[in-house]
């Protein structure tokens, strides 16, 4: 099966949703999928670097596309950012061969937009790894105020992607009442605990210290 996973970030950056879509897309290579995943070519803090735009990595097949890079500093320019993705990610994914799957993270928000196109255009299975819950976060920090006329529009877009996925994974019980209070219907939900990445993970270089028991 070929699966396309979609996300801005990708390691060898330190972002954590690129490190555990990593621990995922490896997994799936040694399942015996062929995975891609589209990502952007620049630090989660904005900052140049310049790996390689397609490479293999463990036998996942990387494709970075160029974005702008403003960074996380100011909303303008996270927007920005976000946006310049949005259509580089979606130019490279109807450049590629037609995935069975495609898995969407929430960097940036509503990036499964793309998957949702994917469905309707190739007939790919859109699946969402809901690691924010919007716009409702959006409310919570004062960058929307409730019930205001965009909120409105992409609570409803949001209630689309979910009713159009084959699968909505979340992240906890508690997103997982909020997702299906937000649209998504309960048979599709699947509850899935994020892990500690394998990077994080390292042997010590010295025996641990025994431990005393408490008199």
């Amino acid at each position: 099966m070929r699966i396309l996973l979609l996300n801005q970030f990708y390691k060898p950056d330190t972002a954590a949703t690129g490190q555990l879509l990593a621990d995922v897309a490896e997994r799936l290579v040694e399942c015996g999928h062929e995975a891609h995943v589209i990502c952007g070519c620049r630090r989660y803090n904005g900052e140049s670097w310049a790996p390689t735009k397609c490479e293999t990595i463990n036998g996942v097949r990387i494709h970075r596309v160029a974005t702008t890079g403003f960074g996380r500093v100011r909303m303008a320019g996270r927007l920005i950012d976000y946006v310049s993705f949005y259509f580089t990610a979606a130019w490279r994914a109807l450049t590629l061969p037609r995935p069975d799957v495609c898995l969407s993270l929430t960097t940036p928000p509503f990036i499964a937009l793309i998957g949702w196109g994917l469905s309707k255009l190739r007939r790919t299975r859109s699946v969402l790894w809901v690691m924010d819950v919007y716009p409702e976060i959006a409310v919570a920090y004062h960058v929307l105020p409730p019930h205001c006329l965009v909120y409105r529009a992409l609570t409803r877009l949001n209630r689309r992607l979910y009713r159009n996925a084959t699968a909505v994974i979340s992240l906890g019980e508690v997103m997982t009442q909020r997702l299906q209070e937000a649209g998504a219907k309960a048979e599709q939900v699947y509850t899935v605990h994020n892990w500690v990445p394998g990077e994080a993970i390292a042997t010590a270089d010295h025996e641990a210290p025994a431990l005393v028991a408490s008199p």
